[in-house]
């Protein structure tokens, strides 16, 4: 476990240790604060007493509502920061002592290594870095095209002795079997690669297939997934498409808030990071000049539309 995931393991049974406490110095009950939280009285009560360990969503949902009471009664901060430093194991630490603008939930967004340093530092730790903390999405484009070479197959060999698996969109595999469907014998290399690619990668034990019919286009589907889960976890997403590539990096503003996600593509066998100037040439090459634009409007759109289990997101309960 690397330095910032056992930050993050102490900032978790930290909280747990001081949930009671802190519940009551925001003035609330049990129940009115399991309400808040979006948990159950026996959720809430099971996590006071330490019957189950304290996950990440809950933590985080933990410290939204703390940050939200904190707002307009800054006068807790303090108190609640000298209950956390007192219950942490290695309290002469203080870890909570530096809160960026008094928010918990920003104190646990800066305790993980920046996307920029895990390129500037070489291969290897780029390979480790996105099988600890980051979940990675593979997309059609990216199945037919990843190869048995260099940092790909580090990649593929790391998530397999992890245990940890790419996460491919039900969407995505529709699309390779579409274009195998539609496309002349002379030109069915790179769908066939791409199913082949994905039995090889199911035999490995490293896919997990999620999502359902009634998801709509991949591009949206995966950027709706992506709103919905980069306040809780890292997320990286490997493709070829250069307007998937500029919507997704499109997510990472203040507005929408949570980590930055990593957008990658394959390129002989190696992984780099897609910069915005990679997808300048999206817009020369649209048929449709207002193509793009539509799309980033419908991301837009997702942001502002509560997800329920009713939505076109049923299939992404978890990832």
């Amino acid at each position: 476990m690397d330095f910032y995931s056992q930050l993050r393991k102490r900032m978790i049974d930290t909280m747990q240790l001081s949930l009671k406490q802190i519940r009551q110095i925001l003035g609330l009950g049990v129940q009115e604060f399991s309400d808040i939280v979006g948990l159950t009285r026996q959720s809430i009560n099971n996590l006071e007493n330490s019957k189950i360990k304290m996950s990440t969503v809950q933590y985080i949902a933990v410290c939204a509502v703390i940050d939200h009471f904190t707002e307009s009664q800054p006068e807790l901060v303090s108190v609640i920061i000298s209950i956390l430093n007192t219950n942490d194991s290695l309290f002469d630490n203080a870890l909570f002592e530096d809160l960026p603008n008094n928010s918990l939930l920003k104190k646990w967004f800066v305790c993980f290594s920046e996307d920029s340093k895990i390129f500037a530092r070489g291969s290897t730790d780029l390979i480790e870095e996105l099988c600890n903390n980051y979940k990675i999405f593979l997309d059609d484009t990216a199945l037919c095209v990843i190869s048995s070479e260099n940092q790909i197959l580090d990649l593929i060999s790391n998530m397999q002795n992890k245990s940890k698996r790419f996460i491919i969109p039900l969407r995505a595999i529709e699309s390779i079997q579409n274009q195998w469907l539609d496309s002349e014998a002379s030109v069915k290399g790179t769908p066939r690669n791409g199913m082949y690619n994905l039995r090889r990668l199911r035999e490995l034990g490293v896919v997990e297939i999620r999502g359902e019919k009634s998801d709509t286009s991949i591009i949206a589907t995966i950027a709706s997934v992506f709103i919905k889960y980069k306040v809780i976890y890292r997320l990286a997403l490997i493709t070829q498409n250069p307007k998937l590539a500029q919507v997704i990096m499109s997510l990472n503003t203040d507005d929408i808030g949570g980590f930055n996600v990593l957008v990658l593509y394959v390129s002989d066998g190696n992984i780099y990071k897609w910069e915005k100037l990679d997808t300048v040439a999206i817009k020369e090459e649209s048929e449709t000049p207002g193509e793009l634009k539509e799309m980033q409007d419908q991301v837009v759109e997702t942001t502002q539309e509560p997800h329920n289990d009713n939505s076109a997101l049923s299939g992404w309960d978890v990832i």
